[in-house]
């Protein structure tokens, strides 16, 4: 028998019991979708937080912090609940010393409610920005303009409005110079910034700057004493260059003694990229394992199924001998019979998982991300399961005696 026969002859097999068959491929249709799935989260996930956070965040600029993200050490940041604040005098300080650095801005928030006229929005994000912020974040304005150091080393009562907030309390083109109160203070709009766009779905345009020094004296109690320093590094200078002088003028700042570690944390974007991609990397091995064991259950039902099939056909098998089939040809059968069980179950995992990556894709705000090497995957695990749990069903089929296998009844 050549190669197209013994195709033919596993097909017709096959044909012959469509509902066994289909049953069989149950097991490895679940396994591969369930992998699929999971490629095409994931990837979508991580593409979605590199995009996320290098629009947000900016790729080049790194953030000093009292607080560590937790992803990495979970003692080291509840340790950290104990250090001193980072303040805006240490800010200053640092923005003065640094040679590496374009700019250094600080920051502090709270919420409240922001009211203009007759409309008001609740939970607005409060805050409190140095002037350099526009240098650090590229913040751009849309109307008006940003506050400056004279304004704010006067605390004047000027602001800029989220563009989300600025539609929510009216015109946006017709606000600059209005008043507006912030937690019972009266502001006067000075500008509306352009959108920031979202981060998890989260709008990141509802909220309020205000002056550094402004918030600090009207919500003293409000995390002013606590700054997050942000720091761009010079076109000419590496990131990890400006970091390591960060970190060394920080500590001279902070007096932290030699053999202590430090007492802040620097984070920066593709380390938080990092951190993230460590928790859905976790997430992925144990789906990987749920996977896996969905795909060993599925190949011993393959096994057990041409087990039986071998028994069905002990006749048909004598037969084939007694005409001068040979063992080899006995055993391509029944492998092609596993095989294509198990590849028919493997291209409908494929479908399904590609079906439930797009339907994940618009029902949140992660992007589908459906890929050629997630067929590959489906593909590749379909045949070897069919392979390995084959070769048993098949090496017993052509062990079997001719004589004997023509007397079975």
């Amino acid at each position: 028998m050549n190669v197209s026969e013994v195709a033919l002859s596993a097909f017709s097999s096959l044909r012959a019991n469509r509902l066994r068959s289909i049953l069989t491929s149950v097991g490895v249709t679940i396994g591969v979708t369930a992998v699929v799935t999971l490629v095409g989260l994931v990837t979508g996930l991580q593409n979605y937080i590199e995009n996320q956070f290098q629009s947000v965040l900016g790729a080049t600029v790194f953030e000093i912090s009292r607080f560590s993200s937790g992803f990495d050490d979970r003692d080291s940041w509840l340790q950290s609940r104990h250090w001193p604040h980072l303040t805006a005098d240490e800010a200053v300080q640092l923005s003065r010393l640094m040679t590496t650095a374009s700019a250094v801005t600080w920051r502090a928030g709270t919420s409240g409610t922001v009211s203009m006229g007759g409309q008001t929005a609740q939970d607005i994000r409060i805050r409190g920005l140095a002037p350099t912020e526009v240098e650090v974040a590229g913040m751009g304005l849309s109307y008006g303009r940003f506050y400056s150091q004279a304004e704010d080393g006067a605390r004047s009562r000027v602001c800029v409005l989220g563009s989300d907030l600025a539609r929510t309390l009216g015109d946006p083109a017709s606000m600059i110079g209005q008043a507006v109160t912030v937690r019972g203070e009266r502001f006067t709009v000075i500008g509306v910034a352009k959108p920031l766009g979202s981060i998890f779905g989260h709008g990141l345009d509802n909220f309020v700057a205000i002056p550094y020094s402004t918030f600090a004296s009207i919500f003293p109690d409000e995390n002013g004493d606590d700054v997050e320093i942000a720091v761009l590094p010079r076109p000419t200078v590496s990131m990890a260059e400006s970091q390591e002088e960060a970190r060394l003028l920080l500590r001279r700042i902070r007096h932290v003694p030699f053999a202590e570690r430090d007492n802040f944390y620097i984070t920066t974007q593709q380390g938080i990229i990092q951190s993230m991609e460590q928790v859905t990397t976790g997430a992925a091995v144990v789906t990987i394992g749920i996977a896996a064991i969905s795909l060993l259950v599925g190949g011993i039902g393959i096994m057990n199924i041409m087990l039986v099939s071998v028994t069905e056909r002990t006749r048909e098998i004598g037969t084939r001998r007694a005409m001068g089939a040979r063992r080899k040809d006995v055993v391509r059968q029944f492998l092609v019979e596993a095989v294509t069980v198990s590849l028919v179950g493997g291209i409908l995992g494929l479908l399904l998982g590609f079906a439930a990556t797009i339907l994940a894709g618009k029902l949140t705000p992660v992007p589908a991300a459906v890929s050629p090497f997630a067929a590959f995957l489906a593909i590749g695990f379909s045949s070897a399961v069919g392979l390995a749990f084959g070769i048993y069903p098949a090496w017993k089929a052509a062990r079997l005696d001719p004589v004997e296998a023509l007397r079975y009844e």
